[in-house]
């Protein structure tokens, strides 16, 4: 799915720019997931795990375009990129084809600026353009701060799985499942 590039306003007076993730920034965009993996227990690898090619990243971001019903969308302040989110399908089946997975990460210098939000209330409106009618997330046990911005946006807490992420040292923490109809 294309979007078109747009500037968003932050808290902090600056302005990001939104638009597709493209192919042709696959290395910036492993390097980015390195380094969000290591800033937040919250995310689902540890930053060794992130061990794409950049032929596979860039065939994934194509993709991401080229699809009718998903999308990946990064966003830049100052020329720098500060994050991204996604959208996914849950399945191709006509049972699940209402159904889509949204996923945010920032870089943490870029956290409370407003940019989640703004970024989340872009992807919402796009699946509800795509004709989805429910979107789903998972929020590791303890990210508050997310969690509280995903209940302000209407999603509501569904169930619960603990242990979902065991991490190096043996500590786990459980996911909360969460929805929120469009």
């Amino acid at each position: 799915m294309i979007y078109a590039e747009t500037e968003i306003q932050l808290k902090n007076g600056c302005t990001a720019v939104v638009r597709n993730a493209r192919p042709e920034n696959a290395k910036q965009m492993i390097e980015y997931l390195r380094t969000v993996s290591g800033e937040s227990p919250f995310l689902l690898r540890e930053p060794d795990e992130v061990n794409f090619t950049v032929e596979k990243e860039r065939a994934i971001l194509q993709n991401k375009a080229e699809s009718p019903n998903e999308i990946m969308l990064t966003a830049y302040v100052n020329g720098e990129l500060a994050g991204n989110c996604s959208l996914a399908s849950q399945g191709d089946k006509r049972r699940t084809k209402h159904r889509c997975c949204v996923s945010i990460a920032l870089y943490e210098k870029y956290c409370n600026l407003g940019l989640g939000r703004l970024l989340l209330n872009t992807l919402l409106g796009l699946a509800k353009q795509c004709g989805y009618t429910q979107a789903e997330l998972g929020v590791i046990e303890g990210n508050e701060r997310a969690k509280h911005v995903y209940e302000s946006l209407g999603f509501k807490e569904y169930g619960f799985l603990p242990n979902s992420l065991r991490y190096s040292d043996g500590t786990t923490r459980g996911e909360y499942f969460m929805v929120k109809e469009l």
